[in-house]
C-alpha cells in the first residue's frame, strides 16, 4: 500500500482565509480564558465572603469570651469588697483572668498586687494537693497565706475597689484602657 502525501493540498488557502482561521482560533481561546477568569472571579468572591464571616464568627467569640472574663473579674471583685471571697484566692483568680486579657504593662499596673500575691504563693498546693496534705502542712500554708494577706492588705483592698470600679463599668472592654485614668 502506497501511502503518498501529494494529494493534501495544504497551500491552497488565500492568506484572508488563513488569517479568518487565524481570528476563530484566537476568539475562541480568548472566550475560553474569559470564561476561567470569570469562574477565578466568582470564586475568589465567594472566599472573600467566606473569610469575612469566619472572621466575624471569630471577632464575636473573642468578644463573647471578654466579656465573660470582665464579667468573673467584676464578681470575684465585688464578692472580695463583701468579703465572700477568701483574699489570697480572690488575688489568685483575678490575676489568671486579667491575664487572659492581654492588658499592656501601663494597663496592668493598678492590679500589680495580684500578680505579687499570686508568685509569692505559687508554691503552694491548691485542690487536689490541698487535700493530700497532713494538717500542720496547711496549717503553715495558712498561716504564710495570712502574713501575705496581711502584708498586702492596703494594696489588695485599693486594687479591689479600681477593679470593682473598673470591671463593673465595662460593657466593652478596650484591652489598653481598661487600667488607665
Amino acid at each position: 500500500m502506497d501511502v503518498s502525501l501529494a494529494h493534501i493540498d495544504i497551500g491552497t488557502h488565500t492568506p484572508g482565509e488563513t488569517m479568518i482561521y487565524f481570528y476563530y482560533i484566537a476568539s475562541f481561546i480568548t472566550l475560553v480564558l474569559a470564561i476561567y477568569a470569570c469562574y477565578l472571579l466568582i470564586k475568589l468572591k465567594k472566599q472573600k465572603a467566606s473569610l469575612a464571616s469566619s472572621k466575624s464568627d471569630f471577632e464575636l467569640k473573642e468578644h463573647d469570651k471578654v466579656a465573660s472574663v470582665v464579667d468573673s473579674i467584676s464578681s470575684i471583685s465585688k464578692a472580695m469588697q463583701q468579703e465572700q471571697c477568701p483574699t489570697i484566692e480572690g488575688c489568685i483568680r483575678l490575676k489568671v483572668l486579667i491575664d487572659q486579657l492581654r492588658l499592656d504593662d501601663l494597663s496592668r499596673k493598678p492590679f500589680e498586687v495580684f500578680y505579687t500575691v499570686y508568685d509569692k504563693t505559687s508554691h503552694i498546693p491548691t485542690h487536689e494537693a490541698w487535700g493530700k496534705l497532713e494538717k500542720r502542712q496547711k496549717m503553715a500554708y495558712t498561716l504564710e497565706m495570712n502574713k501575705i494577706e496581711v502584708e498586702h492588705q492596703e494594696e489588695i483592698k485599693k486594687a479591689v475597689d479600681t477593679t470593682v470600679e473598673k470591671f463593673s463599668k465595662a460593657k466593652e472592654p478596650l484591652y489598653t484602657n481598661i487600667g488607665s485614668s
